[in-house]
């Protein structure tokens, strides 16, 4: 009779559980636990999650036919109270349920009831030990040996249950977080803060506070209001919306702050440590992306939105490698190699010489190819080449003069003239033999020149300058000193120097037709010094002299 009794308990149970589940299941109910009806239910403090339990209670009871199940949860915060906090919590932070403890439908072993099983096997334990007590008296039989074993399986098949609503558990929670708030306290005491990492936090007495900490910010639902108040009195953001490695390098921005002032973006963060520079201007890129209570944080530090703004205005700042990378695709695309003279500049102000040089210096300085340097050699093989930029730039110059850019680029500003570059091309060739093996290859690729001959020293023309600029230069030519000797012809050493210019060769390459190079090179850096070739190149000349012009008026710009 007692075994029945028993399997009859969840026969009966049994039904009443399986309405219990489908209403709790109902969306609407669960919309109502996670704060959706009057009110919120609290994701923080046992309080209000214990108010919302007891909405869900009442809620729950009208289609089941028990009103009495809010009394029942206003007086002891059963499994349902527990089930509409962690709904409330699954809610508000939306991860994937991983199975365990965290799950929204497990329920604490305080709450659970005792199986079948330890009932059954209590009975046969009962029975046997009956059995075995009335098999000493030999030959008794009939009722008075069944009575005994009915009687003892009576007195111990009662299905046991737990005494007490886990006042126990409860008490020894509290104990483990009052321990955990002193550590707390002397650890903001030391360092002003809680934002500790997950693990290796240990103190001295074997306390892992972070550890502690990172399962208040899981368990955050079930802490009472007075536990959530004592944590933010010691640190406001001990349990942040965001990365909590975001809020540590806040907190190091912080005492760098205190100590040296606030930064702002006015001085491109000079001054700043290499470390937290990083920092600074990876939030300044992404500042649109912060949450607010981010933002709020920066402008404690100083850099509110007008402080990040006028750091976007500074014209030689650093940008990320990212925008480097973005620039010099675009101008790959544009113009077809990446040989950039140190003064270029993007039209968005993006310094892109000196950033690939500060790369190439990276390349050398390391040893090896870096990340960054790899893709820059997709884009164009010879951007770091083992000999100066200049060449592969008048490389890529001439190449582009004797087959044409390339389908979709354009010539890049400043690029040498077809003269120029067939100059160069004809004193590669000569000095072939002092080259670089790779110098000599990329001098072999290129194509066959097909239209006018290469020129020659001998076929050089001697007149740069025509007789009508002439005309108009003449006046301006200082008077020749009478002493030291006969000056040579001020015409023929402007021609030296419009040659010079317009073929960007070396001054000791100068053909002999203008006379020793020494000369003319002196009487270019006097004429510098007095201002005579700024007056030239101001001039308005004949358009067939306006090639040299420009030319020289380049190089004095360059100061060569």
């Amino acid at each position: 009779m007692v075994q029945w009794r028993l399997l009859a308990r969840d026969a009966v149970v049994f039904p009443d559980v399986v309405a219990v589940a489908c209403a709790l299941a109902d969306p609407r109910l669960q919309h109502l636990a996670a704060g959706g009806g009057r009110g919120q239910v609290g994701v923080r403090g046992t309080a209000r999650g214990r108010s919302g339990g007891e909405r869900v209670t009442a809620e729950l009871g009208r289609p089941l036919g028990r009103p009495w199940l809010r009394e029942v949860e206003a007086a002891w915060a059963g499994p349902l109270s527990m089930w509409a906090q962690a709904v409330a919590r699954a809610r508000s932070r939306p991860v994937v349920a991983a199975p365990g403890p965290a799950h929204v439908w497990w329920v604490r072993s305080v709450h659970r009831p005792v199986e079948v099983a330890p009932g059954l096997r209590a009975l046969v334990g009962s029975a046997t030990e009956a059995g075995a007590g009335g098999g000493g008296d030999g030959g008794r039989a009939g009722s008075g040996v069944a009575e005994p074993a009915v009687g003892a399986g009576r007195t111990a098949g009662v299905v046991p249950r737990r005494s007490g609503h886990g006042d126990g558990l409860k008490r020894r929670g509290e104990q483990l977080f009052t321990e955990g708030l002193e550590q707390a306290r002397a650890h903001v005491a030391l360092h002003g803060h809680l934002a500790l990492a997950h693990t290796g936090s240990r103190a001295g007495d074997g306390f892992d506070l972070g550890r502690w900490l990172a399962g208040r910010r899981v368990a955050a639902a079930s802490l009472t209001a007075e536990q959530t108040a004592w944590l933010e009195e010691l640190d406001p953001w001990w349990n942040p919306p965001w990365p909590l490695d975001w809020q540590r390098a806040w907190y190091r921005a912080r005492e760098h702050v205190r100590v040296n002032g606030p930064v702002h973006g006015g001085d491109n963060l000079v001054g700043v440590p290499r470390q937290l520079e990083r920092w600074l201007r990876h939030q300044i890129t992404h500042h649109h992306e912060l949450h607010e209570g981010q933002r709020q944080l920066l402008a404690d530090l100083g850099l509110g939105h007008q402080e990040v703004e006028r750091f976007h205005a500074w014209p030689g700042r650093r940008r990320p490698a990212a925008d480097g990378l973005a620039t010099a695709r675009a101008y790959t695309a544009r113009h077809g190699h990446l040989a950039v003279s140190s003064p270029t500049t993007t039209a968005d102000g993006f310094a892109l010489g000196r950033w690939l040089a500060a790369q190439r210096v990276r390349q050398h300085t390391s040893g090896h190819p870096t990340r960054l340097g790899r893709t820059l050699t997709g884009l164009d093989a010879w951007w770091n080449p083992p000999w100066p930029v200049q060449w592969q730039r008048m490389w890529w110059a001439t190449r582009y003069r004797l087959a044409g850019p390339p389908e979709g680029c354009k010539w890049w500003p400043g690029a040498p003239e077809t003269e120029r570059s067939m100059t160069w091309l004809h004193r590669q060739r000569e000095r072939r033999a002092l080259l670089h093996p790779g110098q000599q290859q990329l001098l072999d690729t290129l194509p066959q020149h097909t239209g006018t001959q290469t020129p020659t020293p001998t076929a050089i023309p001697l007149r740069e300058v025509s007789d009508q600029a002439w005309a108009l230069i003449c006046p301006l030519m200082p008077r020749q000193q009478s002493a030291g000797g006969r000056w040579r012809e001020h015409r023929l050493l402007i021609d030296g120097i419009a040659h010079t210019a317009r073929t960007d060769t070396p001054w000791r390459d100068l053909p002999a037709h203008y006379g020793p190079w020494q000369t003319c090179y002196r009487r270019y850096k006097r004429w510098l010094a007095d201002g005579t070739l700024h007056q030239i190149t101001a001039l308005t000349l004949p358009t067939a002299d306006h090639g040299w012009q420009i030319a020289v008026t380049r190089r004095l710009h360059r100061g060569s």
